[in-house]
């Protein structure tokens, strides 16, 4: 009887000690700053075209492109739509953070044409030739400068252009190297 009371004693001790708080020193995240918004939607204009997003944190946001792109390249035609998720992480930085960006785009060029045949000799009513659309991967390096928590300015290089479904006679490809640049600015609510 005597080990038993003192076991359940001992036990008990444990228990109170356990429960204790630790006293631990606080971890200081560096890309948490006054000037990098977090957990705030936001909307931004580009040069090519707007984005709507999320910043989940200081170091991480998740938005949506909606690009309509009038400039020509090797990779698109003069005039395109590019649809897509991206994510942005941004690294430690004092007046620039600069980040690594991440899309992926659903484009559908504007090189298609529009045949329309009533009643012609072979007997085809309507015929309609358009672009299929293609699913892109983008990745990138810039720098992003908040100067408060609601407005930032940003610009990144796009360093890989991966072309991944193209539709019936087009191949996946994968470009490297300087594939075209945004800027732009960002407003966070």
């Amino acid at each position: 009887m005597r080990f038993l009371t003192l076991f359940a004693c001992a036990a008990a001790l444990m228990v109170a000690l356990s429960a204790v708080p630790a006293n631990a020193q606080l971890v200081v995240d560096k890309n948490r700053s006054y000037f990098s918004p977090d957990q705030q939607f936001g909307i931004g204009f580009n040069t090519r075209g707007g984005t709507i997003q999320f910043a989940m944190g200081p170091a991480f946001h998740l938005g949506l492109n909606l690009a309509l792109d009038f400039y020509k390249d090797s990779a698109h035609s003069n005039s395109y739509y590019d649809f897509g998720p991206y994510a942005k992480f941004l690294f430690n930085g004092n007046l620039v953070h600069p980040y690594l960006y991440a899309a992926v785009g659903v484009v559908q060029p504007n090189t298609g044409t529009a045949n329309v045949f009533l009643n012609d000799s072979l007997g085809k009513p309507v015929e309609v030739n358009l672009p299929d659309p293609e699913i892109r991967l983008y990745f990138a390096a810039g720098a992003e400068h908040f100067f408060n928590q609601n407005v930032g300015i940003y610009g990144h290089v796009n360093l890989v252009n991966a072309l991944l479904s193209g539709g019936p006679g087009k191949t996946s490809t994968v470009d490297f190297g300087l594939q075209g640049a945004a800027v732009g600015v960002e407003f966070f609510f």
